[in-house]
């Protein structure tokens, strides 16, 4: 089965080209996972700390714009909505530090940052769509794992490079390293995006991929999914204090972070038909779930259980990202791919901030179990909307050339 499995990942690699196409993705997944704890740490430099915090939450709110973004991709040429972002978003970097310096109202950084962030290249939902165009049949599933693996990978490294950096250097080293990790990743997507005809056709209804049940459905799995990963996370943050971030904590979650790594190189590494299979909504979210509120009745019964449970938790972690932005693709129809996968970001992120919101209330005045087990449910809620939003179990049948998008 091992060999299978490294097989798997080899004609994959064959397929995208390591250099051409898993170099940059790994350099785009990094920046994420610098982005926000670079802003913080440069602007707690020049602020107070809960000022500081105020305007890096801009940075979340323009997130909220990647629809928008997307389907500027699914309309014209990478190129020529890529080129524009990343010279917008520099500007608005370079005018954040010269504010920082120059003493600028809050709500002036606030902005900054927000304009910042709305004009963020994509390179995530970009990377996914060229993959998915490369990486067809029984190699979609692998292509879609090895995705989350590296999304995984990046945001355990980012944020030790952003302290590491602020520690050896400056406050701003964090900010200008994001800023050239973009720079660089650019071009180096856009080559890869280079014999990939997309298909772009006239547009249909306004509301984009909304318009579509089939969207909806698997919009709704990924906010109720990470909503419950959200109260994971910050109800395992706090474990043994209940009310602050605390070291042992931060080792739970490091755990559950390589757990989550070694279950998405699984489910890539699987047999065509026994990934597709798991990597379904209905199946894999579902599965989370239950593992989730196993954790919340240990932990109920000794504090040590997390140790061991948050294991099968972060086993399930990777496949249910895989299930989810399977999903996605196989909800897009042509011409509206960039857009659909934007949206489900979107949807991650809405339901992200508030799991996080109620983690903290639940977490403080009710218990990490309580939270525990609020987000074990909220992922069986997920679980359950996807039951109308699988996909395909054997599509290897329907394999046709992949479209090509300059």
């Amino acid at each position: 089965m091992i060999t299978g499995a490294v097989q798997q990942y080899r004609d994959l690699l064959k397929v995208l080209g390591a250099r051409r196409s898993v170099l940059p993705a790994l350099i785009a997944k990094l920046q994420p996972g610098m982005y926000g704890l670079s802003l913080l740490m440069v602007l707690s430099h020049h602020l107070e700390f809960g000022a500081a915090a105020l305007v890096a939450s801009g940075s979340g709110w323009g997130t909220m714009t990647t629809p928008v973004r997307g389907r500027l991709l699914d309309r014209f040429p990478y190129g020529r909505v890529l080129w524009p972002l990343l010279g917008l978003n520099l500007g608005f970097l370079a005018l954040l530090m010269i504010g920082l310096e120059r003493d600028f109202p809050l709500p002036v950084l606030f902005t900054t940052v927000l304009c910042a962030s709305i004009v963020m290249p994509p390179l995530g939902v970009v990377n996914r769509v060229i993959w998915r165009s490369r990486a067809t049949g029984a190699l979609l599933p692998t292509a879609l794992a090895l995705d989350a693996v590296l999304a995984d990978v990046g945001f355990m490294i980012g944020p030790v490079v952003v302290v590491g950096l602020g520690q050896l250097i400056a406050p701003v080293a964090g900010i200008v390293t994001c800023a050239v990790l973009l720079v660089v990743a650019v071009p180096l997507v856009l080559r890869n995006a280079r014999g990939i005809t997309f298909e772009r056709i006239p547009r249909g209804h306004w509301a984009g991929p909304l318009h579509r049940s089939r969207s909806r459905r698997v919009l709704l799995v990924a906010s109720l999914f990470f909503f419950g990963v959200s109260l994971l996370q910050t109800a395992l943050a706090a474990h043994g204090s209940g009310h602050e971030v605390t070291l042992t904590g931060g080792a739970v979650l490091s755990l559950m972070a390589v757990a989550s790594v070694a279950g998405g190189l699984v489910v890539g590494g699987l047999p065509a038909s026994a990934s597709r299979r798991l990597a379904r909504p209905a199946v894999a979210v579902s599965m989370i779930g239950g593992a989730v509120l196993l954790m919340a009745a240990l932990l109920l019964l000794a504090d040590w259980t997390v140790y061991l449970s948050c294991i099968p938790v972060g086993l399930c972690l990777g496949p249910s990202f895989v299930a989810v932005y399977a999903a996605a693709g196989e909800a897009a129809v042509p011409g509206e791919q960039a857009e659909t996968q934007a949206w489900v970001a979107s949807a991650l992120m809405a339901g992200g901030a508030l799991g996080t919101a109620t983690g903290g209330w639940t977490t403080q005045h009710h218990g990490p179990a309580a939270a525990l087990a609020l987000g074990g449910l909220g992922m069986l809620l997920g679980g359950l909307a996807g039951t109308r939003a699988a996909i395909p179990v054997d599509p290897v049948a329907k394999e046709v050339p992949a479209p090509d998008h300059s």
